[in-house]
């Protein structure tokens, strides 16, 4: 009777999952970002430096933070510059929700925020700078499978970046040839 007992209970036990993987959120459940995109003149500035000058602070705050650039054209004024690593302070990645109740969805291992900078000449001795981040994580809900989500730039990131090269842009300079003396 023991044998019989125990694939009943293994049974009742297979069918209760099977009906909670049916039902929608009674195990896990994945609720995207809230927060509200960002306006485009919130992550811009503009820097009292020409051009060239501040190309090159910017340049140096990507390389001073570690960050991979993908691609420069000082043409058209981008940058693509990317890091495999942010946190829950830079990015909402949304909430899950599970029998455990609430909770922020955290950035993974094999997440990473894309930034692009855009230069634009202002002036002879001004330019305007300006930054779009992209965050993307992998999202590990309770028994679903692994998924890529966008998540929503809190733009802590971008006005740290902005605030660097305009310090970055008040210390560079152009060099300074001398004529060889004979």
């Amino acid at each position: 009777m023991d044998a019989l007992a125990g694939f009943a209970m293994k049974l009742r036990f297979a069918i209760a999952l099977i009906i909670l993987a049916g039902l929608p959120c009674t195990q896990a459940c994945f609720y995207p970002p809230m927060t509200p995109p960002r306006a485009a003149d919130k992550d811009s500035l503009i820097i009292n430096a020409p051009y060239d000058l501040a190309w090159d602070a910017t340049v140096a705050v990507i390389k001073n933070n570690q960050y991979r650039m993908q691609a420069q054209d000082p043409t058209h004024g981008i940058i693509e510059a990317q890091i495999h690593r942010f946190t829950i302070d830079q990015a909402d990645c949304g909430v899950i929700s599970s029998a455990g109740g609430k909770f922020a969805a955290e950035p993974d291992a094999g997440s990473s925020a894309e930034f692009n900078f855009y230069l634009k000449p202002a002036g002879r001795e001004t330019t305007t700078v300006s930054i779009q981040a992209t965050f993307s994580a992998p999202l590990r809900i309770p028994f679903r499978p692994l998924r890529d989500i966008e998540c929503v730039s809190r733009g802590i990131e971008e006005a740290r970046l902005l605030k660097e090269i305009q310090q970055q842009a008040a210390v560079t300079h152009r060099p300074i040839y001398k004529k060889a003396t004979d």
